[in-house]
């Protein structure tokens, strides 16, 4: 316990120091769609393994632990219309709070991308639009619109929000937890579409 409360302090401040981030203030992630047993959810930090979080349904109550707040460290590089960076979940180890920033992980067979809280050096990035709904920009390039041998043009990144809440198994944990559909309809017929807002606390 002593080595990975080390090893996870350590980590903490190479991340720190590898990247300029302006942290936002707390929040809680709230849930909608078009189901009512959906709408109206707050998502929370579950179980995934060992300092590993997936975002999984919590119910309709305001999360009161940190268990369901999560922060924004918004890039000083970012560009866009929107701020955009690592979402954060702090991991209590010890006497200390470790940040775990947000990756999508996803395997070869699906087109769901299950998000995830763990230790890393890389995280995935996310915004927040004026509504405060939680998007993921798309890409540079429009790989639709390529031709053979003709060099792609770049084009203006806009925000996507292929969020939906899905019985997901990963990492060998199956919960009703927050996905995201990389194209297409999701091959998951328990996948319900949603929006996640971000309300500060």
């Amino acid at each position: 316990m002593k080595f990975m409360l080390s090893a996870l302090a350590a980590l903490t401040v190479s991340l720190v120091s590898a990247q300029d981030f302006n942290t936002s203030a707390p929040f809680v992630l709230k849930v909608t769609g078009s189901t009512a047993n959906v709408t109206g959810q707050y998502l929370g930090a579950c179980h995934a393994g060992a300092a590993i979080e997936q975002l999984c349904l919590s119910g309709t109550d305001v999360p009161t632990s940190n268990y369901g707040t999560f922060k924004l460290n918004v890039s000083t590089s970012a560009g866009g219309d929107y701020e955009t960076g690592p979402l954060v979940w702090e991991l209590p180890v010890g006497s200390i709070n470790v940040s775990e920033g947000l990756q999508l992980s996803q395997t070869l067979y699906s087109n769901l991308a299950v998000p995830l809280f763990e230790p890393s050096t890389s995280s995935d990035y996310v915004g927040f639009d004026e509504d405060d709904k939680l998007f993921i920009y798309s890409g540079s390039y429009d790989e639709s619109t390529f031709v053979p041998g003709v060099y792609p043009t770049a084009v203006t990144q806009e925000p996507l929000y292929h969020w939906y809440t899905c019985y997901t198994y990963a990492t060998g944990y199956y919960y009703n937890a927050l996905a995201w559909v990389t194209s297409g309809k999701p091959v998951n017929p328990t996948c319900t579409a949603v929006n996640v807002t971000r309300v500060f606390i």
